[in-house]
């Protein structure tokens, strides 16, 4: 293929253009020809444009097959992670439509632009010289976290710093993981592996019957770590076949000693976000002094009413809210348990009993101070409390 710096310019340029016109008060008030029509046949169209008129790009990678395994792995980890998630969480019916007409839309509006995304920008990394490669693919990224990022997310109705690192972490963090990992793979082995990595887990989203109904934290963990993951396997596999590569260079790129670091991250995620039998809550108020103190964390363990007695300190469910107080009182009537539960620093108990339908577990022990950091996201939040904390 002849190389051509002012061709990728130029396509690299109207791509940008067009991530502009998406921001557009037309397409806001056009959205459904935007999706159906519009966004499918720019990037179909673009992709033949490149394939047709480029010429033929010779592919080098010598470790191409390793590469689309790795791919295709990370997609049954991605599927394999979210599902035993429900196993601990619950299920939920799918948002996206499962019929046939249902998966064949979203294959036209969402994987004809997937397709042609990423051969685009694999055309056009290697349609520079080798020195230019990384630039183009960088341009080519951030053009790319634009248009999906929506920053205009961030200019209508009201902002608060919680709804912006919530944005950050579950939409922007993501995209830029999926970048570096599709930008690297466009660079060394084609544009095969970053389709079947990008199309095999949003045909998962999309064909499913049930997904579990994951906390936030947790979707944007698995979707950001997953990618990066992949991508130093392949940097591994890419450094150690490569003979002029130094033994020590080659053991700095090693994948071996971060796995430990991001299985224990998604179990740290896990265990907060209450996937466990056991989770963290964070004390807010001082109505369970001198035993909870502002600040601490108690870890519940889940319960039903035949596992708690006088005595313990149980976590209840309230509209809107959890409490954690103390059980002085334990009675029955028609079969079914009733609570009298009171703050250790409280004058009185609390003024309405508690039902065995509100428990949700009770304190195993507790960790001094290291609930701040919870608080104050709770603090921040408005209307979403997606951090529990005691009142």
């Amino acid at each position: 293929m002849q190389k051509s710096k002012k061709a990728t310019i130029g396509i690299i340029i109207l791509m940008f253009l067009y991530g502009l016109f998406t921001y557009s008060n037309w397409v806001k008030q056009n959205n459904f020809i935007y999706l159906y029509v519009i966004n499918p046949v720019f990037w179909l169209s673009l992709a033949c444009i490149l394939k047709y008129g480029f010429g033929k790009t010779y592919d080098k990678s010598k470790n191409k097959k390793e590469i689309i395994q790795y791919c295709s792995i990370g997609v049954l980890i991605y599927i394999i992670t979210y599902m035993v998630s429900g196993l601990f969480i619950t299920f939920g019916k799918n948002p996206y439509s499962t019929t046939a007409s249902g998966v064949l839309t979203n294959l036209w509006i969402l994987a004809v632009a997937i397709v042609s995304k990423e051969y685009i920008r694999y055309k056009l990394v290697q349609n520079v010289y080798e020195k230019e490669k990384i630039k183009v693919a960088v341009v080519i990224s951030i053009i790319y976290i634009f248009i999906d990022f929506n920053i205009s997310r961030f200019f209508y109705g009201q902002i608060t710093v919680f709804y912006i690192v919530k944005q950050i972490a579950q939409n922007l963090i993501p995209l830029i993981g999926k970048n570096i990992l599709y930008s690297y793979i466009s660079i060394n082995s084609g544009y095969i592996p970053s389709i079947i990595y990008e199309l095999g887990t949003k045909l998962y989203l999309w064909m499913s019957p049930i997904l579990p109904n994951s906390p936030w934290v947790m979707v944007a963990i698995i979707d950001g770590v997953i990618p990066v993951i992949i991508c130093v396997y392949i940097r591994y596999v890419n450094t150690k076949k490569d003979i002029f590569k130094s033994r020590d260079r080659i053991n700095s790129t090693n994948p071996k000693s971060i796995i430990p670091l991001v299985i224990g991250i998604i179990l740290a995620i896990w265990f907060a976000t209450g996937v466990f039998p056991i989770k963290p809550v964070a004390i807010a108020s001082g109505s369970m002094e001198k035993e909870l103190f502002v600040g601490d964390v108690a870890v519940v363990k889940k319960c039903n009413s035949n596992d708690v007695v006088v005595g313990d300190i149980i976590e209840y469910q309230m509209e809107g809210y959890t409490v954690i107080h103390r059980i002085i009182e334990k009675r029955q009537r028609n079969g079914q348990f009733y609570f009298v539960t009171k703050g250790d620093n409280n004058k009185l108990p609390d003024a309405e009993e508690v039902k065995e339908g509100q428990l949700i577990g009770k304190i195993i022990f507790k960790v001094r101070y290291v609930g701040y950091p919870a608080i104050w996201l709770h603090i921040i939040q408005t209307d979403e409390a997606n951090i529990k904390v005691e009142t």
